[in-house]
């Protein structure tokens, strides 16, 4: 069977669970990287200025968020 037998649909979905899937995956890195960071300042400080796991949290949501529109700003510029 050729790929054109396979609705749009099922292939859109199948590169957003990807792009979620992706996004997950950076975000946790990153997130963890400015964990670190948001660690840091706080040491350096002395006391607690910055909230590490809100910042964990902004990262691994901003990157889904991104992934996803990325691959959905792909499907509507093929259209």
């Amino acid at each position: 069977m050729s790929s054109q037998t396979i609705p749009s649909k099922k292939r859109l979905g199948a590169r957003i669970v990807r792009a979620f899937f992706v996004g997950l995956s950076v975000g946790f890195a990153g997130g963890f990287g400015v964990y670190l960071l948001a660690l840091a300042v706080n040491t350096l400080q002395g006391t607690s200025v910055l909230n590490p796991l809100a910042f964990l949290l902004l990262v691994l949501g901003f990157t889904t968020v991104a992934s996803v529109g990325i691959e959905l700003s792909k499907d509507l510029a093929n259209d």
